[in-house]
């Protein structure tokens, strides 16, 4: 490939100086969206929220259990956390 003069680009140069030009933001305010209209996406449930909402009952009394039985360990181990640490102030 040649190497290309200095003027040999400007006429491509100009037309992309006056495309951008073209192209600033005007101030009209129009097209401005009011923050207050614009509504946030909404957030999909959880894999749990799908549990404990679903429509059969297998799969809620599942979802019941299992968080029965979390709860009754977490229960458990923060006795036994509190107990130690008790001992050992």
């Amino acid at each position: 490939m040649s190497k290309k003069d200095n003027g040999e680009n400007t006429e491509l140069e100009n037309a992309n100086l006056e495309k951008q030009e073209s192209e600033l933001p005007s101030t009209n305010n129009e097209n401005k969206i009011d923050p207050e209209i614009v509504s946030e996406p909404e957030e999909e449930d959880s894999f749990t929220e799908k549990w404990r909402n679903n429509r059969f009952l297998l799969i809620r009394g599942t979802y019941y259990l299992l968080h029965s039985i979390w709860m009754v360990i977490m229960v458990v181990g923060g006795f036994i956390a509190w107990l130690i640490a008790l001992l050992f102030i």
